[in-house]
């Protein structure tokens, strides 16, 4: 037999979880660092993958990387998601710091 107060608690976890914003997978990344990057961040390189368009970009400090991030979910929020025409390929400009996806 559950105790009041054991089921007390799992009555608030749950609306705690009921509670908490979602996680859209519209809002998802994979951030992977450079070996170079040091533990407190201040030299950090990497790449960024936004998981749902598979777009992905290179940073070279965390502010790049936050960049990154916002300039790709604003692209994300300009464009219905779903498949893409070409094979699924996007073309970047030069210069865009950002690379399509790999096959």
């Amino acid at each position: 037999m559950v105790s009041g107060s054991a089921s007390e608690g799992a009555q608030d976890r749950a609306r705690d979880v009921a509670d908490r914003p979602g996680l859209p997978y519209a809002k998802a990344f994979v951030v992977q660092f450079t070996a170079e990057t040091d533990a407190g961040l201040e030299h950090a390189g990497g790449r960024v993958e936004h998981l749902q368009s598979g777009r992905r970009a290179r940073f070279a400090s965390i502010g790049d990387l936050r960049a990154c991030i916002v300039s790709l979910l604003a692209d994300g929020s300009a464009k219905p998601a779903g498949p893409r025409k070409g094979g699924g390929r996007r073309r970047t400009g030069p210069g865009s710091g950002t690379e399509p996806p790999s096959p």
